[in-house]
């Protein structure tokens, strides 16, 4: 693309620079510039990308969007100067990459927990269905089946663009994508046309960020006024009720999905076993069966969220249900691994109170033996979750075994201790293993026959955050290494 078309379609405050220059890519890191890209310069909360405009240019850039132009670089490029950086970049990124999100459907899904296990339902749906669809979040970008790692659930708006550029080249039709409070308060989806919106919960989590919950709330609405064809609000969901009834108020279109409320689309009679549920679902006055492979109330309200999705976009409610029955589960949520060591096993993400409650509350429903949790919480954010989720392990299992997550530059020990205090208050019994691998392994080793471990926590995540590195891990492959081991080592 040259430059003049880009500064024809997009706002700016002036131009210093010439009219032939060729631009083939956009980001705000000056590390990952390539050549003919425009970089971002952007003062965010730690750094100002101001004072990385020199080096981007040494590694290729051929404009630059900024607020000032500093002194060291005048003259060495072209400078497209704007009010606001952040904002200006996923305008000029939609633009560069062809305006892709006007081309397909694209559902957007919020809340704090049920984000990514929703994606890949509604994915299933449209794979059983025959229509190509990819992901963005937090597991990263699915295309084809291929996987491509992101930092973000959701990536910086440059990439948003260039993923839903790649996907379109590849024939994909339908995004299903997650979108962080994060993302919708620094304008990363602010230029993706997103068609339906999906509205899964709202939680205590990332005060570190938005300080009060009710900032957290009005950062997630955002999403739904963005929307050009409908929303799905859970509204057993004290701020999903809140929401939907404030959209109803402001015109916005929505439709509610429950269990426990009055709604559009809802759930009633569960009947949960270990191999998933089976519900009746009443879908704006039509009765129908339904069954999902993943067990408990918290799938089937994911699962309402993406059946409402492809409803709103014009799908069969009958396909709906045949794909949901087909659908085998989300790897690293609620997964139940496979071993001989007659007890269940199973890999989750929960990572937060109301997360960790959720998973406890299914648990409870077929457990026989004792409960065993494995958990941590993560360093430097929001410590007021620490000692509740103690409070939930203390109160719903024979044993917490307390490990690191992510403990970034605090001492993990000392983040073990403070969960502890919610599980003394239940005089639940715990042990504290800071090595996440030995946690595992104790966990395994120390099974007994009809026992439910669950890992909590870390899931698929690939890594543990830890002081400036960010240290490989994986979790799963650490699960089932210790399962063969323990098996082993009973002769089975």
């Amino acid at each position: 693309m040259n430059i003049k078309n880009l500064l024809n379609e997009m706002e700016y405050l002036s131009y210093t620079g010439g009219d032939d220059i060729e631009i083939t890519g956009i980001t705000n890191d000056s590390r990952k510039i390539e050549k003919n890209d425009v970089f971002v310069a952007i003062k965010g909360f730690t750094n100002d990308g101001h004072k990385f405009i020199e080096s981007a240019l040494e590694n290729g850039a051929s404009a630059v969007i900024c607020e000032n132009i500093p002194e060291n670089v005048k003259d060495k490029s072209n400078f497209i100067i704007v009010s606001s950086p952040r904002e200006s970049m996923a305008k000029a990124a939609n633009i560069i990459y062809g305006r892709p999100s006007e081309k397909m459907n694209i559902t957007g899904v919020t809340g704090t927990n049920g984000k990514t296990s929703t994606t890949y339902l509604l994915n299933g749906i449209y794979d059983y269905l025959g229509e190509k669809s990819g992901i963005i979040g937090t597991m990263g970008v699915l295309i084809e089946g291929k996987k491509i790692k992101v930092d973000n659930t959701t990536p910086e708006a440059f990439d948003i663009q260039h993923y839903l550029a790649m996907m379109l080249e590849k024939g994909i039709t339908h995004c299903c994508m997650e979108v962080s409070s994060h993302a919708l308060e620094l304008n990363r989806v602010d230029e993706v046309q997103i068609d339906v919106g999906i509205f899964t919960n709202v939680t205590r989590d990332h005060l570190d960020f938005h300080k009060t919950m009710e900032n957290y709330y009005q950062a997630k609405k955002k999403l739904f006024h963005l929307t050009k064809i409908n929303n799905i609000i859970n509204v057993d969901d004290p701020y999903g009720l809140r929401l939907y009834n404030e959209l109803m108020e402001e015109g916005v279109k929505a439709i509610s999905i429950g269990i426990e409320n009055d709604a559009d689309i809802k759930a009633s009679n569960l009947k949960t076993t270990m191999k998933g549920t089976t519900f009746d679902l009443n879908v704006q006055g039509t009765k129908k069966t339904a069954h999902v492979n993943t067990p408990g109330t918290f799938s089937v309200l994911n699962s309402l969220g993406a059946l409402g999705a492809a409803y709103a976009l014009g799908v069969n409610i009958d396909d709906i249900i045949e794909a949901l029955e087909e659908i085998k589960g989300v790897t690293g949520r609620f997964e139940i691994l496979p071993n001989k060591l007659d007890c269940i096993i199973i890999l989750d993400f929960a990572h937060t109170p109301d997360g960790l409650q959720k998973v406890m509350d299914t648990i409870n429903e077929f457990a026989e033996g004792r409960k065993i949790v494995m958990f941590g919480a993560g360093g430097e954010r929001d410590l007021s979750r620490r000692a509740p989720m103690g409070e939930i392990a203390g109160k719903y299992c024979d044993l917490s075994i307390l490990t690191s997550d992510n403990p970034r530059f605090e001492d993990p020990y000392e983040i073990c201790k403070e969960i502890a205090q919610g599980v003394e208050k239940y005089n639940g019994k715990y042990k504290i293993i800071v090595e996440r691998d030995q946690a595992i392994y104790y966990a395994i080793d120390n099974s007994q026959k009809k026992d439910v471990i669950l890992l909590a926590g870390k899931s698929t995540e690939p890594y543990q955050d830890m002081g400036t590195e960010k240290v490989p891990f994986d979790e799963t492959m650490l699960a089932k290494r210790a399962i063969k081991e323990v098996e082993k080592k009973r002769g089975l």
